[in-house]
């Protein structure tokens, strides 16, 4: 017979949800505009973070590349010179062309794609001091987590 005694108990929360109106609803939760804003800015620094962790990935490719492709050279010019017939003009030419090969690409390593390595490591940084800085440690409602998802409009980096 737990049939009776189930609408026993329903009839008793019902005479409490009429006798107690708090207890039969809670109120609609209150997010504050504030909370909402810098759960958003934590979202959108998240996103910026996993961006710039993208272009790093990116950039370590090319950058590896490149110095790989420097590496190469210069191990071909140190096993050609040896055997460079100092009496065939042309000979002397096609090291002097490996040469300027191996300088463009130890300058493009050196002026190009080391700065540009060098900054996109710097930009990745600084995204993440500023995700730390804004967001390590604080804690927001999921209401906030919430509304701010709903509207994820983040400024373009």
């Amino acid at each position: 017979m737990a049939f009776p005694r189930f609408a026993s108990v329903c009839a008793a929360l019902c005479l409490v949800a009429i006798a107690c109106p708090a207890f039969a609803q809670y109120p609609a939760v209150q997010t504050v505009p504030e909370e909402i804003a810098a759960a958003r800015k934590c979202l959108c620094l998240e996103q910026a973070v996993q961006d710039r962790r993208f272009e790093l990935d990116v950039r370590n490719g090319l950058f590896e590349r490149t110095r790989n492709e420097a590496a190469a050279l210069e191990r071909e010019v140190a096993q050609r010179r040896p055997a460079v017939n100092v009496d065939d003009q042309s000979q002397i030419d096609a090291f002097r062309a490996l040469l300027d090969k191996r300088d463009a690409a130890r300058q493009h390593y050196e002026l190009v794609a080391a700065p540009e390595q060098q900054q996109t490591v710097a930009r990745y940084n600084a995204t993440v001091a500023e995700l730390n800085a804004a967001c390590a440690g604080k804690f927001y409602s999921t209401y906030a987590w919430e509304a701010a998802r709903k509207d994820p409009s983040c400024p373009k980096n």
